[in-house]
């Protein structure tokens, strides 16, 4: 008789981009490898991205910005951990012009397309809900919250040890050893397949950028394009 095989766990890292979703789909997986947890991570929109083999791995980690229904159906199937990053949609753009040099067209189409998607997901799903206003990415605390999500146990030094490991100043000192391995050549676009950071990928966590960077028609252009995302997270301007 063939034996039974366990179907993996899954947890999804989803936000739109420049959000600090890589921040924690790193966290993630650094808290599974401390509880020793054979984890397969990677980026992935739909089914078609799944790498072959992954459903070997007892933990699916997987990074998006624009889920399908069918990895969204997954996931519930799965009852599946979901982690969500918002940012105000303009800074977004704003920081991928600066950190990418996107152009605002190429900005404009991805931060719609993402907002589109993380509002669809925030309508059929319990998610744990990360704002980058609030700076859960400079915080300890924040790593002993998506532990206790993932269900796993971490002791101070552990959790001290994975805070430490992707603060600022190490994450750049991460980038700059893999482009010295030429792990990204000349493309800004291209990224580490292990950790998914850019050659750009820490900006300077400015709040509210988009006043500096983006004309006024480029913000009222991402602010009509993302209006639900923006009424869905509080991005829009309280009534007097």
């Amino acid at each position: 008789m063939a034996r039974k095989t366990q179907a993996p766990e899954l947890t999804l890292c989803v936000g739109m981009k420049s959000s600090g979703s890589t921040w924690l789909y790193n966290v993630v997986i650094r808290i599974l490898k401390e509880a020793k947890v054979p984890v397969a991570a990677f980026y992935a929109d739909n089914f078609r991205m799944i790498p072959e083999g992954a459903e070997k791995a007892a933990h699916l980690v997987v990074k998006s910005h624009e889920p399908s229904e069918a990895l969204l159906f997954l996931a519930r199937f799965a009852r599946g951990k979901v982690f969500v990053t918002v940012r105000e949609p303009r800074d977004s753009a704003a920081s991928l012009m600066q950190r990418f040099h996107h152009s605002f067209e190429s900005a404009l189409k991805d931060i719609t397309r993402e907002a589109e998607h993380i509002v669809a997901l925030m309508r059929s799903h319990k998610v744990v809900l990360l704002r980058y206003e609030d700076g859960f990415h400079t915080k300890e605390k924040t790593i002993d919250r998506i532990a206790a999500t993932l269900g796993v146990k971490l002791g101070a030094a552990a959790r001290r040890r994975i805070f430490r490991a992707l603060d600022a100043d190490q994450v750049k000192k991460k980038i700059a050893a893999l482009k010295d391995k030429g792990t990204f050549g000349d493309n800004p676009d291209e990224f580490d397949p292990k950790t998914h950071w850019h050659p750009g990928h820490v900006g300077d966590g400015r709040i509210g950028k988009y006043q500096s960077v983006l004309s006024k028609a480029e913000q009222k252009q991402i602010a009509d394009a993302t209006k639900a995302y923006r009424r869905e997270f509080g991005y829009l301007p309280r009534k007097r």
